[in-house]
């Protein structure tokens, strides 16, 4: 600031600061509003999100990825560990191991199509045979007891 009374000057653009357009960047200097940006991404920053290195401004994120912490561990992960042979089953994140996919039988989807059916109550099927049975208290096909 000059004997004067002159505005200080952004360190970003190297323009005048005047107090109605001013923010407070790293290390306690004045900045214009527009130009407290990340210096990686562009971000607008506020002193919630501002992070400080070199006198220049970063997000949280960007300060993370270019000064935080460096190696293993660090990367993130997925939900299934792999025990490292692919053939083997993989265990899930809860400790459990995941179990395969099965394709359905034909016996097991046909109460499925058939609940879509309109009429009100939704008809009941044998568990055994998936054989409709409107009604009844046994299976008219494999006459096995139905709850």
């Amino acid at each position: 600031m000059s004997k004067f009374g002159a505005a200080k000057k952004c360190p970003r653009c190297g323009k005048s600061v005047y107090f109605a357009e001013r923010a407070l960047g790293p290390g306690g200097t004045d900045w214009h509003k527009s130009c407290l940006t990340c210096k990686d991404c562009n971000k607008r920053v506020d002193s919630t999100t501002l992070a400080d290195h070199g006198g220049e401004a970063y997000c949280k994120n960007c300060y993370g990825k270019n000064f935080g912490p460096k190696g293993f561990g660090y990367g993130g992960g997925g939900a299934i560990m792999h025990t490292g042979d692919q053939a083997k089953t993989p265990v899930n994140a809860g400790g459990g191991t995941s179990s395969p996919v099965r394709a359905s039988s034909p016996a097991s989807s046909a109460p499925a199509a058939a609940s879509s059916t309109s009429g009100g109550a939704a008809p009941k099927f044998c568990p055994q045979c998936g054989t409709p049975a409107a009604g009844a208290k046994f299976c008219p096909q494999c006459g096995n007891k139905l709850a």
